[in-house]
């Protein structure tokens, strides 16, 4: 259908929303004014089509953010798209790519153009969803015997808080408490009308995925977000745990569905 003003209000309610920040800037001065740190224990980037969020765990690495990096993400849905965005790009387009997990890719250019030292990357390139990320870096810390007590999280920002939720259900499974975990979207892919379609609000969020792609994964995530009998929480199928989901964002997303079907995902 055509796309109506209101309808971006809604879909920026949902944006908002699922891109989860708990700090406002990566700095020290955030995790110092809302965690009482200078730098959290570890900082675990997912993989995701974003160079851009591969970008910002970068700088706040090389800033001192984060004692440790691991970078996470195996083969999976978004794993097209970052090879195509890495082929775009005019510094990192001589990474290799095909069939390759989205942690070893990132992990390359993190190495050839970040001048991060290979050694001091801590990789887990198996996963392929949400909650394999969570359970598949757990068991890799694990074996490396590292408890890290506060937990920095980066990924695509569409997917930011069910990842979150994702990695507080397996470490709470795991060691019968969950690490501090502060998450922090890169950036809000919200919309504006142009030309009497969806478009960025800032253009350099193209770099991301397309509109239909990403109200696609918007359309998506709430259902899987939600605590009862088809969602993810403990009412669920048990991947996360629970979320509250503000009742706006509730009527947001209802109205939304009826209006754009094809864009829902359960």
């Amino acid at each position: 259908m055509q796309p109506a003003q209101h309808h971006v209000s809604l879909f920026n309610t949902l944006i908002s929303f699922l891109a989860k920040k708990d700090i406002s800037s990566l700095s020290e001065s955030e995790l110092g004014k809302e965690y009482n740190i200078p730098q959290a224990d570890l900082l675990i980037l997912l993989g995701n089509s974003s160079l851009y969020v591969a970008e910002q765990a970068a700088l706040a690495y090389q800033q001192g953010l984060a004692k440790e990096l691991m970078i996470g993400g195996g083969i999976g849905h978004s794993t097209v798209f970052l090879e195509e965005n890495i082929k775009r790009h005019p510094e990192y387009k001589g990474i290799s790519t095909g069939g390759r997990a989205e942690a070893d890719m990132l992990k390359d250019i993190f190495v050839k153009h970040w001048q991060l030292q290979e050694s001091s990357i801590i990789v887990e390139n198996q996963s392929s969803n949400c909650g394999s990320n969570a359970s598949e870096a757990y068991q890799v810390l694990a074996r490396l015997q590292k408890q890290p007590q506060t937990i920095l999280l980066l990924q695509d920002p569409v997917l930011q808080r069910r990842s979150q939720a994702s990695f507080e259900k397996v470490w709470k499974e795991s060691k019968g408490e969950a690490a501090q975990f502060i998450s922090f979207a890169a950036f809000t892919p919200t919309l504006k009308m142009k030309a009497e379609n969806f478009a960025y609000t800032n253009e350099a969020h193209s770099e991301f995925c397309g509109i239909d792609r990403l109200l696609s994964l918007v359309m998506g995530e709430i259902p899987r977000l939600r605590n009862d009998e088809n969602g993810y929480g403990p009412r669920g199928k048990g991947f996360i745990t629970a979320v509250r989901i503000p009742a706006n964002v509730e009527t947001a997303y209802e109205e939304l569905a009826a209006h754009y079907p094809e864009y829902v995902r359960v």
